[in-house]
Formats: C-alpha cells, structure tokens, sequence
C-alpha cells in the first residue's frame, strides 16, 4: 500500500469536483507559477501547493465543474494586463476537460447548504450527491458540511500538513 498523502483509491471515485479556490490556484499557478505567492487571491498558497493540487487532480476522473464556480474563477482570476488574458485561456482549456454538471439556481438555493453557505456551495453540494463525485475544499464550513452530510470530501489543508508528517 502506498503511504503517501494521495494513496487514497480515486478508482472507488466517481470523480472530482473542485471548488473555487483551488481552482483560482490553478488558473493562476498555469499563468506563472511566480505569481502564486504575490496574487491578491493566492497569497495563502506556495507553488508548493500548486503541485499538490496538480498531483490530487491528476488521481481523479471525470473532474466536475458548476457554473457557479467557473463564473466565480472567472471573476477572481483579475491578473493584470497579459497575464489576465491568459489566465483566460487557461481556464477555458481547463472548461474544456470539465464536466460541467448543470446546476440551476433554483436547485441550488433547494439545496440545505444554501441557507448556511450561499448559492456557490450549495451548487458544489448538490453536484457532489448528484454525481457521488468527491469535493476538494479548504473551505473549512464547506468541508465540515459536507462531511457531516457523507459526501465524499477532501480538506486541502489536511492534505498540505500531511505532506510535512511525511
């Protein structure tokens, strides 16, 4: 058995979806891994981080995306100048890869998240049990309800602290 921090069993899976931060981390860290550190929205992470998340994303498939999410990552991905434009090709090759599990508003805001969490994670939540696809969080409130709800979830930072026990 593989005792790394990303030995779990993607094959059990039925895929991955990624919430908005981490994705903004991604759209970023493709743009210029040297930004990651100076970016307003990604100061929180190291390139370290980047690679992380590039290694969780890779054990998965299908990977899943809302369209909340990607509107948000859109928005939140304001790197200046060039870098903005191709931040933009970035995440649009990344829409590419995505399965984008239509999620309307209205089924959102049914959802229980929606009430605690807002319209985004709702539509993350509603995804998730939809597809039994797991959630990659570090969004602590996020994590924590959908673990309390057993939808198959992942928290970020337990597994950034778990590469440092190792």
């Amino acid at each position: 058995m593989d005792p790394t921090p990303l030995a779990f069993d993607a094959e059990t899976r039925a895929g991955l979806l990624v919430d908005t931060n981490l994705l903004v981390l991604y759209v970023v860290g493709g743009v210029n891994r040297n930004r990651i550190d100076t970016f307003k929205r990604t100061t929180r992470y190291t390139k370290s981080d980047y690679d992380l998340l590039l290694r969780v994303i890779a054990k998965f498939n299908p990977l899943y995306a809302v369209a909340h999410v990607l509107a948000e990552v859109s928005n939140l991905t304001d790197l200046p100048g060039a870098e903005r434009l191709l931040a933009r090709h970035v995440l649009k090759e990344a829409i590419a890869l995505l399965d984008e599990v239509e999620i309307s508003s209205v089924q959102a805001a049914s959802d229980p998240l929606y009430q605690s969490l807002g319209l985004v994670d709702a539509a993350i939540g509603t995804a998730a049990r939809a597809h039994n696809c797991t959630v990659l969080t570090d969004d602590l409130d996020l994590y924590l309800r959908l673990s309390r709800d057993h939808v198959d979830v992942l928290n970020f930072t337990h597994l950034r602290a778990r590469q440092w026990e190792m």
